[in-house]
Parts: structure tokens; sequence; C-alpha cells
């Protein structure tokens, strides 16, 4: 190399060299590119860093048990078949069904008591019509007035001999029991 080339490519580096440092001066901000986010840096408020090795221990220890759900379809799965016992049905004869509870077509709303000889009689309505009876008198001849209480009667239906106990409702039209 001649003298002439090297003083060529020294002029050529020393060119390269004041455009690169002109560029670097004229940026603004900081002169290395990381201190603004040094400046900035905040650590976090954690109350206790060290590593919890008995949960990691258990997380380690659990196995997954697939339950045959796709986790990607929205579909819910079909029910399980539910398992018959082999024995579902008692041998032999089935009991009869029980007997259906006694319907009774009135409503008892409250007593009296006779001032002379002291017998209660329940006061009993049908919707607008009000029947009054003793113990042992029937009603409707179908029902028969067993027990008389202070909140309930006991009445008996006459042809099959069942029982129901009526308690005491609030009167028609509000007016005060007993």
């Amino acid at each position: 190399m001649t003298s002439q080339t090297k003083l060529r490519f020294l002029a050529v580096l020393g060119v390269v060299l004041a455009a690169v440092l002109f560029f670097n001066m004229q940026g603004e901000g900081p002169a290395m590119p990381g201190a603004a986010a040094d400046e900035a840096y905040r650590p976090m408020a954690v109350e206790n860093p060290a590593l919890h090795l008995d949960r990691i221990e258990r997380l380690r220890k659990l196995e997954y048990h697939p339950t045959g759900r796709d986790i990607f379809s929205a579909e819910l799965p079909p029910p399980p078949k539910p398992k018959v016992p082999l024995s579902a049905r008692p041998i032999g004869p089935q009991p009869p069904p029980p007997e259906p509870a006694l319907v009774v077509p009135f409503k008892y709303y409250g007593y009296t008591t006779d001032a002379r000889t002291g017998k209660r009689r329940g006061l009993f309505t049908t919707g607008e019509d009000v029947i009054i009876a003793s113990e042992g008198e029937s009603v409707q001849s179908r029902f028969r007035i067993v027990t008389i209480g202070t909140t309930s009667a006991e009445v008996e239906e006459v042809s099959t001999k069942r029982r129901a106990t009526l308690t005491m409702e609030a009167p028609p039209g509000g007016a005060p029991q007993g």
C-alpha cells in the first residue's frame, strides 16, 4: 500500500468517526439506553419471598384423573348410566299401597262452651255455611266429631273409621275465635 492510499483510508475513517459521534450526541435522553428503565424501577412488595417447598411438593404428587369431557368443547358430556342393582325388586307379594289421606270438606275455625252443661261445641264451615256440632254428633251424615280441642278437632269418617285432625283456621270474615 502506498502512502497516498493510507492517507485516503485514514481520512474516510475520520469522516465515519465524526458522523457517528455527531449522531450519538444529537439524540435526546440518556447516553446509555438502559438508564431510563433503572431510574423508574421499584421492587415489588412481597411479604415472604421464600419458596414454599411444601406446596411445590404437594403439586408434584398431584395426579390428573380425566373425566372424559373435551375441555375445548362447550357441549356437556352425556350423563352417566345409572347402576341398577340386580336385586332391586323385592321378592314375594307386594304390600298394598297406603290409603289416601282422609279429605274433610269442612274447616274447623273455633269452639264455644255451653255455660249450663260445660260441653264444647265446634264451629265448622263449608264455605258460606256454618255448622255447629258437639262431640259424638254427625256432620253431613258422613263424618262424626270425635274430640274438640282448643286448637284442633278430630273427625272420623263413619263408613271407613278413618280419622283426620283439623287444625283451627282463621274464621271467614275475621270473626274472633273461641
